[in-house]
């Protein structure tokens, strides 16, 4: 008899601005991620994405930093820098 052997999922959610969500897409779909939307915002123009992953793969370690990083660098951009309210306040 075969034994199945499964790898270990993770699974993180991100809420992600409709500006940057086919970038995002393509990452997930370039390294064959599995997601859902779990919500939509409409006040706000963004989708709560849940990705699935294994932790192990390196590809997919990468995938979620790359992603990150573009909605991190969104949040930046939109929200500007925490320098930026310092300067206006003084």
């Amino acid at each position: 008899m075969e034994t199945i052997t499964t790898k270990p999922v993770q699974t993180s959610s991100h809420t992600t601005p409709m500006d940057v969500f086919i970038d995002i897409v393509r990452i997930l779909l370039d390294n064959a991620l599995t997601w859902q939307v779990e919500g939509i915002n409409e006040k706000e123009n963004s989708l709560l994405i849940q990705v699935s992953y294994q932790p192990q793969l390196t590809r997919h370690r990468k995938a979620l930093e790359n992603m990150k990083s573009i909605l991190a660098d969104y949040g930046y951009y939109v929200k500007g820098s925490p320098n930026d309210d310092a300067e206006q306040n003084s």
